[in-house]
C-alpha cells in the first residue's frame, strides 16, 4: 500500500512537471537587424559622423603636422646637417609630442564611443521595452537573441519574433 502510494505521488509529479513544460513558449530575435532597422539609426548614425569630424579633423591636421616635423627631422638627421645632441633633444620632443598625440586620440575615440552609445541608448531601450511587452502579452517564457554567436543553435522560424517587433518601431 505504501508502494502504491509513494508510486501515485511520483506519477502525479512527473506528469505536473511534463505539462508545465509542455506549456512554455520560447522565442527569438536577431537584436542587431533590429537595431539596424530601427528609424532613428539612419539619424544617429548622422549624428554620430558629424560628432566624429568635429573632433577628428582639428586632431588629424595636428597629427599631419607632427608627421611634417617628424619627416623633416629625419631629412635633417640622414643628411648630417644637425648635431647629436641636437638630434637627442628634438627626437626627445617629438617623442613627446607623438606621446601626447596618442593619448588624445585615446580620448577621443572614447568620446565618440560615448557618443555612440548615448546616441543609441533610446532605440535599445524602445526595443527592450517592445520586447519585454510582447513577451508578456504573448506569455513568452524566454525570448533569446541570435545575433549572439553561438546563442540559438537551432529554432523554428514560426518563433521568430523580429518582423513582429520591427512592425512596432516608431520612426
Amino acid at each position: 500500500m505504501m508502494n502504491y502510494r509513494f508510486f501515485l505521488v511520483c506519477l502525479t509529479l512527473i506528469l505536473m512537471t511534463l505539462q508545465s513544460a509542455q506549456a512554455q513558449k520560447f522565442g527569438y530575435v536577431n537584436s542587431a537587424d533590429l537595431i539596424e532597422s530601427h528609424p532613428k539609426v539612419a539619424g544617429a548614425n548622422a549624428e554620430l559622423e558629424t560628432y566624429r569630424k568635429s573632433i577628428m579633423d582639428p586632431f588629424e591636421a595636428k597629427a599631419k603636422a607632427f608627421q611634417s616635423k617628424y619627416d623633416f627631422f629625419v631629412q635633417e638627421v640622414n643628411a648630417g646637417t644637425i648635431s647629436k645632441v641636437t638630434a637627442q633633444s628634438r627626437a626627445e620632443a617629438l617623442q613627446q609630442e607623438q606621446d601626447s598625440l596618442k593619448s588624445e586620440q585615446q580620448k577621443l575615440e572614447f568620446a565618440i564611443i560615448q557618443k555612440r552609445q548615448a546616441l543609441l541608448q533610446p532605440i535599445l531601450t524602445e526595443i527592450d521595452s517592445i520586447i519585454q511587452v510582447m513577451g508578456k502579452e504573448e506569455k513568452y517564457t524566454m525570448i533569446f537573441d541570435t545575433s549572439v554567436n553561438g546563442g540559438l543553435l537551432f529554432a523554428q522560424e514560426t518563433d521568430d519574433l523580429t518582423a513582429k517587433i520591427k512592425a512596432q518601431l516608431k520612426p
